[in-house]
């Protein structure tokens, strides 16, 4: 599809990297069969056994193709997102004083 748009001119703006979830090893939470998540997840089988071959799972795929396409929405973020994951969960005290800043909810 992206090929497609860049032969007729057209760009192409990433972003989710993982498209909700569908792009990942499995679904996160419970989804009715016709939600449109399943549906796309369902749609790609291919794309998982790809990952699989390239020993990795099906999000590290999607995050580095996101990383190395030009044009994704923000680079930025994606680059942030992936340095989080990397430097794992917050410590308890941390959480709380975030949660802290939301005294409302």
């Amino acid at each position: 599809m992206i090929a497609a748009a860049q032969a007729n001119n057209v760009g192409v703006m990433g972003i989710h990297a993982v498209q909700a979830g569908a792009l990942t090893d499995a679904i996160d939470r419970d989804l009715p069969p016709d939600h449109p998540e399943v549906r796309d997840f369902n749609a790609a089988g291919d794309y998982r056994a790809l990952a699989a071959d390239l020993g990795m799972s099906a999000a590290v795929l999607g995050h580095r193709y996101a990383l190395s396409m030009p044009g994704v929405k923000n680079r930025e973020e994606l680059s942030e997102c992936l340095a989080a994951a990397d430097a794992g969960p917050l410590p308890g005290e941390i959480m709380e004083r975030v949660d802290g800043c939301f005294p409302d909810r």
